[in-house]
């Protein structure tokens, strides 16, 4: 009987991951290559050949990836035009008066998606009601029509003031563009994207999915296309940054729904890999050669956000599991600073020229060339089992920072993987510390390829008990993707106090976003058995800008759900900030609805061990390895990973390597391998 598998490739800035399921022998099959921007997929056929795949052997294809995110970090996408209401032309470049650092006089704020002369107007005006003001000036958009041609924009967003309320202006002025513009000019309106107050946040969201447009539907279109000369001619799925996924022709609908994918799937592959070895409160960071991402899951449900920024003041509107991203990975750049003191990052060598080791023609160090000098990572064996590391130019790189810093080689390397470690440490105390966990209640669980290098280091500044490695910590993200629900999620504007929702009326908007979730499960041919649906309202106090997000166990249909709507916000209220306004003074108001449409995951077995051993057919050796805390150099036994089995038990120092990680117990930790494979390492050694 042939294979029949699930494949899941995550795009990394570094590396191209693959993980495949065979649903018929519950066998799994990996894959990695380098990624090979700036379209990457170069690098997605390639982590295919590695693994040995065939076309027909495949049930169904779906990824993750960064280029979204990249896109707009990098500005590099399309020429994106915007047209709002007249005297709003101001609404994108001056978004929220907020600042990333308050006390840093110097900053200068990045640039706004949308060129302020490509910012058009149109005569038009509806309240915050949805009442028609001011009819829709045609001309006045068909004008802006011939602008935009005349300057080569490839893409436009609408986004009109109250326009949630009512869309009839922007659905027009859509109509209108379509016809005035070439056909591969993409316009996008804002109550299609995103129906809901806020109008910065709105207009940002829009036009983050105009400005991506071009970009993302090139790249689908070409990765669909060599997909197809490969032989495979099923579904591509997409992961998006709520954790889920959807089909391509999803993901073209909103651009700006697939930001954060890789990282979304990071965070899935952690809590799978965690629940697995029976840890539900884990925090899962995942380090790969570029970024670093961490997030915080507690009682087994990742955390999501309402709202979260690709760069300063450019926030998108969608639900996305919460995550702090910081510029820390095995390619990240060490430097000298103007006052001579030692950096790292976020600058990153990527995959081309990649660290100093590599042989490209690098020679500023990274965190790779600091593990390489300090004899953590093993200068036999190849990085991703193709990349041949030269030991004597990591050297070099880093001497030639020493002698800027009056330090040696190996101070320098050191000094690297300290500031490294307390990036990391900091990320980790903002998503738990800050946000009222305590890091001791929660396992680390260290992914890709550079994360089990730094796990155990950064678990012990925070007091973390223990890190899990998973089997294949380089490939967590692509596991994760491989788990993922196929999931979208609906929205409609209520903005009505509670004395003001008139009978059946909330019932009518929840049945309005029922129907659609249908359509959509019919559109991605989930069946009836696999479908459910989450419902949920947002609520505040009337007047206030930000509001509470509760989920609904049923339809509300009446005055007495609505009470108990009111009763669980005040609850919420009095748990999170310790007060209750009266309901004399403060009026409670729902402020949108919201329908998540999941399907059933691809719940794929992790696979078990097949077999016992003992510690000593996994012992390749010593080595000797600079630790810190003892003082220099120390004699670490070398493990390979692909031989250590269940229930075996070893202590540090020690270095665990396999194709895609290497893995640090550092001395005074010990590890014991669970039946899956998992390394639960105890950072205390208790």
């Amino acid at each position: 009987m042939g294979r029949k598998l699930h494949v899941t490739i995550d795009i990394g800035g570094t590396f191209t991951d693959l993980v495949a399921h065979d649903e018929a022998t519950e066998e799994t099959l990996l894959g990695k290559a380098p990624s090979t921007p700036p379209l990457f997929i170069d690098g997605v056929m390639a982590a295919l050949e590695t693994a040995g795949i065939l076309p027909g052997e495949v049930v169904h294809l779906r990824h993750g990836s960064t280029i979204a995110t990249n896109a707009i970090i990098e500005r590099r996408a399309a020429k994106t035009g915007l047209l709002t209401t007249r005297g709003m032309r101001d609404v994108l470049s001056a978004g929220r008066a907020n600042r990333p650092d308050l006390f840093n006089s110097n900053w200068d704020p990045s640039p706004p998606l949308v060129q302020v002369r490509n910012v058009l107007e149109a005569s038009e005006r509806v309240d915050y009601e949805g009442k028609v003001l001011t009819p829709l000036a045609e001309d006045d958009v068909r004008e802006a029509a011939r602008k935009f041609r005349a300057r080569g924009i490839e893409a436009v967003a609408i986004s009109y003031l109250n326009a949630f309320m009512n869309p009839a202006h922007e659905a027009r002025s859509k109509e209108i563009l379509e016809q005035e513009l070439p056909d591969n000019v993409y316009v996008y309106a804002s109550a299609d994207t995103l129906p809901e107050i806020r109008e910065f946040e709105r207009t940002s969201t829009t036009v983050a999915s105009a400005y991506l447009a071009p970009i993302i539907n090139r790249y689908l279109d070409a990765l669909i296309s060599r997909l197809r000369e490969w032989g495979y001619e099923g579904e591509v799925g997409v992961t998006h940054s709520g954790g889920g996924m959807v089909s391509a022709a999803a993901a073209r609908s909103v651009p700006a729904r697939i930001c954060q994918s890789g990282p979304a799937g990071g965070v899935i592959g952690g809590l799978v890999t965690g629940q697995a070895s029976g840890y539900e409160n884990v925090i899962t960071f995942d380090m790969g050669g570029t970024s670093a991402d961490l997030s915080l899951v507690a009682n087994g449900k990742p955390t999501l956000v309402s709202e979260w920024k690709v760069d300063w003041n450019i926030p998108i509107l969608f639900p996305a599991v919460d995550l702090v991203t910081i510029g820390a990975g095995g390619g990240t750049l060490a430097w000298v600073d103007d006052g001579g003191s030692l950096r790292s990052g976020p600058q990153s060598a990527g995959a081309d020229p990649g660290p100093a080791c590599f042989g490209k023609g690098n020679m500023q160090p990274t965190t790779t060339d600091a593990h390489l000098y300090l004899g953590r990572l093993s200068p036999q064996r190849p990085l991703g089992g193709k990349i041949i590391v030269q030991p004597e130019l990591a050297a070099k790189a880093l001497q030639g920072l020493g002698d800027q810093l009056g330090m040696s080689a190996r101070e320098v390397a050191h000094g690297i993987l300290r500031i490294a470690n307390t990036n990391m440490t900091m990320a980790t105390h903002l998503i738990s510390v800050q946000r009222g966990h305590d890091p001791r209640d929660f396992t680390l669980v260290a992914g890709g390829g550079a994360g089990p290098l730094h796990g155990v280091e950064v678990a012990r500044e925070l007091g973390i008990p223990r890190v899990v490695v998973p089997r294949f910590p380089g490939l967590t993200s692509a596991l994760g993707i491989l788990h993922a629900e196929v999931r979208n999620d609906f929205q409609l504007p209520l903005l009505k106090q509670s004395s003001q929702l008139g009978d059946g009326e909330l019932r009518s908007v929840y049945e309005n976003l029922l129907s659609r979730a249908r359509a959509w499960f019919a559109a991605e041919q989930v069946p009836p058995s696999e479908q459910a649906t989450e419902l949920s309202v947002d609520v505040r106090y009337y007047g206030q800008t930000s509001y509470m997000n509760l989920p609904l166990q049923r339809v509300p249909s009446s005055d007495q759900d609505v009470e108990e709507i009111i009763a669980r916000f005040e609850d919420r209220c009095l748990k999170e900030f310790g007060y209750v306004l009266p309901r004399d003074f403060a009026a409670v108001e729902l402020v949108n609805a919201r329908v998540a449409a999941v399907g059933a995951s691809e719940r794929a077995k992790l696979p078990r061990d097949p077999a016992p051993g003992q510690l000593g057919d996994a012992k390749i050796g010593t080595r000797q390895v600079f630790f810190a805390e003892s003082g220099g150099l120390v004699e670490a036994d070398i493990y390979l990973r692909d031989q250590l089995h269940s229930g075996v038990e070893f202590a540090g120092p020690a270095i665990v390597e396999q194709l895609d990680s290497t893995v640090v117990l550092p001395p005074g930790s010990s590890a014991v391998v669970d039946d899956y494979l998992h390394i639960i390492i105890s950072v205390n050694g208790d």
